[in-house]
């Protein structure tokens, strides 16, 4: 496991009474041509008894470590798409859904660059630039880096690495 994800949430404008539960999970899934692929990597459910100790209306927060694998990556036939999603159970309703996407992307090559060396598209488009123990950890493929060992970073507005 890698960098962690922290985030932060709160219900409001719907009675304490109402609710039956709410899920949290991080999860990502896929889009595009074939089969959808959909995993959850993190889940928490939280059922009356548990919300009314712990206060609907308080921020309330959510912590997990993310995955290595697999990076988030849009291409033209295929993405992978991660998330946090929040789904809210309310007595006589449907439930409610909202999710917050981010991105899980490697950092391996900004962690290889030397102090005060800011990377660019441009210095991974041309290899020849770069010190060689970088240049061995990169294998350039159709216009996007692989790394051969790959830590990650969530990014995202309500997401925060630790």
């Amino acid at each position: 496991m890698g960098d962690q994800v922290t985030a932060r949430w709160r219900i409001s404008r719907v009675p304490l009474d109402q609710v039956q539960g709410v899920e949290i999970s991080v999860l990502w899934h896929t889009e595009g041509k074939g089969d959808e692929d959909l995993h959850v990597h993190h889940f928490h459910r939280l059922d009356e008894q548990q919300l009314r100790q712990a206060g609907l209306t308080e921020t309330q927060s959510l912590s997990c470590k993310l995955p290595y694998t697999p990076l988030s990556y849009h291409g033209h036939l295929i993405r992978v798409c991660w998330c946090l999603r929040l789904r809210l159970f309310v007595a006589g309703a449907r439930e409610t859904v909202s999710e917050q996407p981010f991105h899980l992307v490697s950092n391996r090559l900004r962690a290889n660059a030397p102090l005060g060396c800011e990377m660019t598209n441009q210095d991974s488009a041309n290899p020849s630039r770069l010190p060689a123990d970088v240049k061995k950890s990169l294998d350039l493929k159709k216009g996007f880096v692989h790394h051969s060992r790959s830590s990650r970073l969530a990014t995202a507005s309500s997401a925060k690495r630790y």
